[in-house]
């Protein structure tokens, strides 16, 4: 916490974090709660058209009421799952419609090795995104087998090497413990793997088994039996983290968490996040943009400290049939009377 408020400080006066969902994944993955879907072409030009329309209004509305981004994250889902032309239509969309004076951080979540191409780094490199992240999971082949990865370890070096031809400045990498089958050796030898990669952030993730999982199915039980195991990996993680030169700067714990354990950020050279610790700490609105994305409007005021959810239903099909509803969701609270945040 201290570590949080040094580099990172209280959100300034009027801004926000945005973030805007990608709901789309080559695969589904045994662990994933997220909203992501296997969809055709023609689905995703429809649901990016939607997008651009919430994107399109959400910036009008923050010119009236003197918002500015102070981050954007664009996760998923995959947001690589689009074609390198969609992702600079998108990012161009970002561009015009948001004011974006005084952002501080912006991030794609390029996630799944397998869907990161040279051309895609290169749209996200020209819209000046400094942070990407490549979520590795783990780097033992037969555990991506398991959990529903169609990709090898080799293809996760082959993405981070891309992303360093790019020139993409800094770089995470997620990483599961309690995974299926895996045990803390696996786990030392993929993070040592991934060390010698050179990200400049770690993120150390502890499986849970939600209820929207398809792990859930093949057994609800799962993470109780995990708990020493991942105890074992966490303290791994913290030893060869610090002596690479990582120290944690945010944390946080969700349900049915493996021995109720905790996910931790780790980074180098000072290159916290800032979206991770605003959404955690929840002192900064986010404006929460596509299918399954969920707003979180703070208000502080003499009255203390409140928090309104606003979300925007998680089918794709939805999303677009009922867009103009989904933007009417947010209009009370993007008026400038309501906006004491």
């Amino acid at each position: 916490y201290n570590y949080q408020q040094k580099t990172c400080g209280n959100p300034p006066n009027n801004s926000v974090g945005v973030y805007i969902g990608i709901p789309f994944c080559p695969t589904r993955c045994l662990y994933c709660s997220f909203t992501s879907n296997q969809v055709g072409d023609a689905e995703i030009t429809r649901y990016l058209e939607a997008l651009k329309t919430e994107i399109r209004y959400v910036g009008r509305r923050m010119r009236e009421t003197g918002l500015t981004a102070e981050s954007i994250y664009i996760g998923g889902g995959t947001p690589t799952t689009l074609t390198a032309e969609q992702l600079d239509d998108l990012l161009q969309t970002v561009e015009d419609n948001l004011d974006l004076r005084m952002l501080k951080e912006f991030t794609v979540e390029a996630g799944r090795p397998d869907t990161i191409t040279y051309e895609k780094l290169e749209a996200i490199h020209k819209h000046k995104v400094e942070r990407i992240s490549i979520n590795p999971q783990s780097m033992k082949e037969r555990t991506l087998e398991l959990i529903g990865r169609s990709h090898e370890p080799s293809d996760i070096v082959k993405a981070f090497q891309k992303a360093d031809q790019v020139g993409i400045p800094i770089v995470n990498a997620d990483l599961i413990t309690g995974l299926p089958e895996e045990t803390p050796e696996d786990f030392a030898r993929t993070l040592d793997e991934i060390l010698a990669l050179d990200p400049e952030n770690i993120t150390v993730h502890t499986l849970a088994v939600k209820r929207a999982s398809r792990l859930v199915d093949v057994d609800k039980d799962f993470h109780y039996k995990q708990a020493q195991t991942v105890a074992e990996m966490l303290k791994i993680a913290k030893e060869k983290l610090k002596a690479a030169g990582f120290r944690p700067y945010y944390l946080y714990r969700q349900k049915h968490m493996a021995g109720a354990f905790e996910n931790v950020g780790y980074c180098k050279d000072d290159t916290p996040s800032i979206y991770n610790i605003r959404i955690m700490e929840e002192k900064q609105t986010i404006l929460a943009l596509g299918a399954g994305a969920a707003s979180k409007f703070v208000f502080n005021s003499g009255d203390g400290h409140r928090i309104e959810r606003v979300e925007n239903v998680k089918s794709v099909k939805d999303y677009i049939e009922r867009i103009d509803e989904m933007i009417d969701r947010k209009k009370k609270f993007l008026l400038k009377s309501e906006n004491s945040f």
